[in-house]
């Protein structure tokens, strides 16, 4: 079983119940409390952190554990002294019981504080409630002297009885001055429950306003910054007082369309010249003038929000002031504890030794009087008991009046308990009312912060529509790029289907030839049985493939909106040509036409050449044309995708200057177009002029090669063997003066691309970084120098090419 204290917060109060594990739950402890409150009055915390508990919470050993460790503080007595340590530090946690009734404005006053005994002087008894002493056997006859002692017995019997009610006093007032105190001390753990839950629902507003706020302030910006763009750009033409052109400033009125958007706008019999005319401007205007309104109503509405918050979560001052004032009533507390626990070690105790003194001596009283009696005929022994009598009787007075003093002292120190507590109990209704309020005042305004917060919202989506009109010129521009795309896309797609189709029938036109030339000369020798049983269709012609390309719909209704954007001129070529290139092309021009091989073997000791790939008949001329426009297709729409990324990652694209016309298509940059071109030219020229100087050095170096080997070498022998490293590829091996080609293979170090050379069987060649320009899909060149080098460790610059420790490689 698990036995729970709540404390009832208005009085301090402990109630106990015990619960089974399977019943401790927030509805069962409800419902075990139903006798203390209704269940419908009750508010129950836990803490801290002092939040209305929920089952998993209840049901969490560490909970049970924290409940326990505060039921231990606040028993009546630890180690002398109550707990108002807090729960904080000492890991315990309590269960508070709330009434809402006790919240109300018409609540009634609690009650005021009294503690049995009431504070005053204690009921005595008298001589009447103290029967005689009793006589002893031998004592059976009344004589004058009997009757004189037992006057003073009598009376240290009263005295004895008076000490008796002065000890029990004692022990009542400082038990009942206890149990008060203890109860104090719940009540104030109680206020600090209720002022932490209000501190939470505090700390929760703020946080809820201030966010509010910073989203505010944020979309007002924003806000008024549209709808100043939004009447700029509603104007019928472009205004700039800073006269300086910016996209920002630019009216719709002042953006041209397109002529052929505008051509296609007359066919559908409307006007359309300008962006404004392609807005429906008066349902703008009044959308803007709407959103305007509610922007207007909505900071109305934030500023009484923040002048309602001031009210109801209160400045910093007014909650030192509470908080000072609630220490104050702890610091009352701490000093009672005090005192009492003074008047407990010092008091009590101190009582409880006079009654028993007070008990001895009228035990001795009593045997004094029996020996007088039994003694009565001596002389001097009545005077000697009497004279005793005596001084015990004054010495019980004394004691009794010491009593009175010290039980004078609990009395007034149980008023003041008394009256401390009635002040904590009506203090504790002031406090939890305005608690109350309080509470009620922020839930009030979280409410109308999640109101606003939601207008906030809808204001945004409704005002996002006037972005439309905002960013009409920048989303203008990328209509004119995606349609340029689309047009590249179309021509590109058409130009590679045509190009295809035309390969194919090509080889469907040679593939006839050859049947035709099998069967007119080894295949008229077979028998029928060949052409019957064997292969039926030896005869017949290759099929026919003639796919259909579907009605491109989509080309015909794109406007033609002008010329493609070039990229940017020096860092992208096409198809990654490179200085180098460049002048390969230029050394396979003088390649002699008459050799029918392009793809021989380079071996020196080899004097037959083995053919591995012929060129190009005469009737391809046509589908390499195809082939060609294909590829610059491509290419354009390759350049179309990469300008459109470009303009949306917000990179200024150059225009772009078509080869068949001299116009761009932004006119308004023709200045600083002309001194693009003119550095372009200029670079051009330079990058010619270098080529020219390279290719005399390479020739030089060639024919300077060349007469060394004639020195050594036969005439004929030399001449035909450097004619043929001139016009051949070499796969075979590799030396200074043949022609190699090289392809990519990955990227190394740095991020620069890896060319080998293609080869049979003569592996790690690699061409030089420096003999690279940019990235192009391959090299072809002659070779002037090779190194020859052993790869290192991985990831060094003596192995930059990846290659296992060890292998042999060669740079050329």
């Amino acid at each position: 079983m698990i036995r729970l204290r709540v404390l009832t917060a208005s009085t301090g109060a402990c109630t106990h119940i015990s619960l089974h594990p399977n019943e401790f739950t927030y509805s069962t402890i409800q419902s075990r409390l139903a006798a203390v409150l209704p269940v419908n009055d009750q508010i129950i915390l836990i803490g801290p952190p002092y939040k209305v508990p929920k089952d998993s919470l209840l049901r969490n050993n560490e909970t049970i554990s924290a409940l326990r460790l505060g039921d231990e503080e606040d028993e009546l007595i630890q180690n002398g002294r109550h707990s108002l340590e807090p729960a904080e530090r000492t890991g315990s946690k309590r269960i508070f019981l709330f009434s809402k009734r006790a919240l109300a404005n018409n609540a009634p006053e609690p009650p005021d504080c009294v503690l049995d005994p009431a504070p005053g002087p204690l009921p005595m008894p008298t001589q009447s409630d103290i029967p005689p002493p009793p006589p002893s056997p031998s004592d059976v006859v009344e004589t004058p002297l009997r009757n004189a002692l037992e006057l003073y017995v009598r009376q240290l019997m009263l005295d004895v009885a008076k000490g008796r009610v002065y000890a029990d006093g004692a022990d009542l007032r400082l038990a009942a001055c206890r149990k008060c105190l203890s109860e104090m001390v719940a009540i104030a753990h109680a206020l600090r429950a209720a002022v932490s839950n209000l501190s939470d629902h505090r700390a929760g507003a703020v946080r809820q306003r201030t966010q509010f706020s910073s989203d505010f302030v944020d979309a007002a910006s924003f806000y008024m910054g549209l709808l100043q763009k939004f009447e700029l750009r509603a104007g019928e033409g472009y205004v700039d007082e800073t006269n300086t052109f910016s996209v920002e400033n630019e009216s719709l009125g002042s953006v041209p369309l397109h002529p052929s958007l505008v051509a296609a706008a007359r066919s559908s019999g409307r006007m359309m010249e300008t962006l404004l005319d392609t807005v429906p401007l008066d349902r703008e205007k009044a959308w803007a003038n709407k959103c305007q309104t509610a922007h207007e109503r909505l900071t109305a509405s934030a500023e009484d929000l923040e002048a309602a918050f001031g009210t109801a979560v209160g400045t910093s001052s007014g909650w030192n002031e509470e908080a000072q004032e609630d220490l104050a009533a702890e610091e009352i507390i701490k000093m009672l504890i005090s005192e009492v626990e003074d008047a407990d070690n010092r008091i009590r105790f101190s009582q409880s030794e006079k009654n028993d003194i007070l008990a001895s001596n009228q035990s001795e009283a009593t045997r004094i009087m029996s020996t007088a009696i039994r003694n009565e005929s001596k002389e001097g022994r009545a005077e000697s008991a009497f004279s005793s009598l005596e001084e015990m009787a004054k010495s019980s007075s004394s004691i009794l009046m010491t009593m009175e003093s010290d039980d004078n002292i609990l009395s007034q120190l149980s008023q003041r308990v008394a009256d401390a507590k009635s002040a904590a109990m009506k203090r504790m209704k002031s406090r939890l009312r305005h608690i109350s309020v309080a509470q009620s005042e922020i839930a009030r305004v979280t409410s109308s912060v999640s109101v606003l917060q939601h207008a906030l919202l809808q204001l945004k989506t409704d005002i996002g529509h006037l972005e439309h009109v905002v960013e009409l010129p920048s989303s203008y521009q990328s209509f004119l790029t995606e349609i340029q795309r689309r047009r590249a896309y179309c021509n590109a797609f058409k130009s590679i289907f045509d190009a295809t189709l035309e390969r194919l029938n090509l080889m469907r036109a040679d593939e006839i030839k050859l049947r035709e030339a099998f069967l007119r000369g080894p295949g008229k020798h077979l028998m029928p049985a060949f052409y019957e049983i064997f292969v039926p269709t030896l005869a017949t012609s290759p099929a026919v493939f003639s796919p259909q390309l579907p009605d491109m719909l989509e080309f015909q209704t794109l406007p033609n909106v002008g010329s493609q954007s070039t990229q940017y001129n020096s860092s992208s070529t096409e198809s990654g040509s490179t200085l180098m290139s460049s002048q390969v092309r230029e050394m396979e021009s003088n390649v002699d036409t008459k050799d029918q091989s392009v793809l021989v073997s380079a071996d020196e000791n080899s004097g037959n050449y083995d053919v591995m790939m012929q060129t190009m008949s005469q009737g391809d001329v046509a589908p390499r044309r195809k082939d060609d426009k294909a590829e610059r297709a491509s290419l354009k729409y390759e350049n179309a995708v990469l300008r459109q990324k470009l303009e949306q990652a917000g990179v200024k694209v150059p225009p772009y200057i078509d080869s068949h016309t001299t116009t761009t298509i932004h006119p308004d940059e023709n200045d600083s177009m002309d001194q693009r071109h003119k550095e372009q030219h200029r670079k051009i020229s330079s990058l010619e002029a270098e080529l020219e100087r390279v290719q005399k050095e390479l020739e030089a170096a060639r024919v300077s090669s060349d007469q060394k080997e004639a020195a050594n070498l036969s005439p004929n022998s030399d001449l035909e063997t450097t004619q043929q490293r001139s016009d051949k590829i070499s796969h075979t091996s590799f030396e200074v003066g043949d022609i190699g080609l090289f392809m990519p293979t990955g990227r190394g170090r740095g991020g620069k691309r890896i060319y080998l050379a293609f080869h049979s069987s003569c592996p790690h060649r690699y061409l030089s970084p420096d003999c690279i320009d940019g990235s192009p899909d391959f090299v072809l060149g002659r070779i002037v120098y090779q190194e020859e080098f052993v790869a290192g460790a991985l990831n060094t610059t003596r192995n930059p090419f990846g290659l296992h420790v060890g292998t042999k490689f060669w740079v050329l």
